[in-house]
């Protein structure tokens, strides 16, 4: 996995789910980040909420508690782990999940605008950081597409309560 930021959403598990407080930091390389968040109570249960710049916003698959002000939540070990199971396995050994890539738009789907401005990259030989670089090595070309165009085919989409 290649570092990138994201933002890290707390909502209240009862609809219409409000947010209760965000907190945005770096994943390491293994996937693991700290956040640091305001607003919590031990005790209440809240959905984690993950946003990224390319990325489905994937939801926990059930609310979440702060004991002795920290939360822990491992979101690699099962697609289970999401609500929907919207997560795909990448790795059998050790087994591994991640988040859909693709959704450039932030639109909750990864569909035909997607594709179209991740082509419009690639045919421009955009390099950098831009949402448009789906795997992250900074060279937005036909592995991006290859990617965005499979979660297209699969429907991919955001999964929420």
């Amino acid at each position: 996995m290649i570092p990138d930021s994201v933002t890290v959403y707390l909502r209240n598990i009862n609809a219409p789910y409000p947010i209760v407080d965000s907190a945005k930091g770096l994943l390491e390389t293994a996937g693991k980040g700290t956040f640091y968040f305001d607003n919590p109570s031990i005790g209440i249960l809240y959905y984690i909420v993950v946003k990224h710049r390319n990325s489905i916003e994937t939801w926990s698959s059930a609310g979440n508690n702060f004991v002795n002000d920290e939360l822990t939540y491992n979101f690699t070990t099962s697609s289970t782990q999401t609500f929907g199971n919207n997560l795909v396995q990448v790795d059998n050994n050790p087994i591994r999940f991640a988040f859909y890539s693709g959704d450039v738009t932030q639109d909750g789907i990864v569909d035909g605008n997607d594709a179209s401005i991740v082509d419009n990259a690639t045919f421009n030989l955009v390099t950098g950081y831009v949402n448009t670089d789906v795997n992250g090595d900074e060279v937005v070309d036909g592995s991006d597409a290859a990617i965005v165009d499979n979660n297209v085919l699969n429907f991919v989409s955001k999964i929420t309560p």
